[in-house]
């Protein structure tokens, strides 16, 4: 028995990460170029590695009209200063849930 939960907890674990990795794959390929305007930005954890967990707010303008569109994602330390509320960015959304920051170099 434990070992059949030990099997399950690592396929689970596995296929977690590559549905994770697949969607942000197909975020970035097919996920439209929009620009966003910073409503909320905060911090809600940080990791060792330098990355923060944020959770955002964002007005994007979708075909003509303004989206307000809310979720959390993992961000690079560095590129913290960029998103900032008021502050406008470039953004691939694919929907509600897969959106990726594109950040300026």
């Amino acid at each position: 028995m434990e070992v059949f939960l030990g099997i399950a907890f690592v396929v689970g674990i596995v296929f977690y990460i590559g549905r994770e990795c697949y969607l942000t794959y197909q975020t970035d390929q097919y996920g439209r170029l929009l620009n966003a305007k910073i409503l909320s930005m905060r911090s809600t954890g940080s990791g060792d590695g330098g990355s923060t967990k944020v959770v955002y707010e964002l007005a994007v303008d979708l075909d003509g009209v303004e989206r307000i569109v809310k979720g959390s994602q993992t961000i690079d330390t560095f590129y913290s200063y960029q998103l900032e509320p008021g502050k406008e960015l470039k953004i691939k959304y694919l929907d509600d849930k897969n959106i990726l920051f594109q950040y300026r170099k």
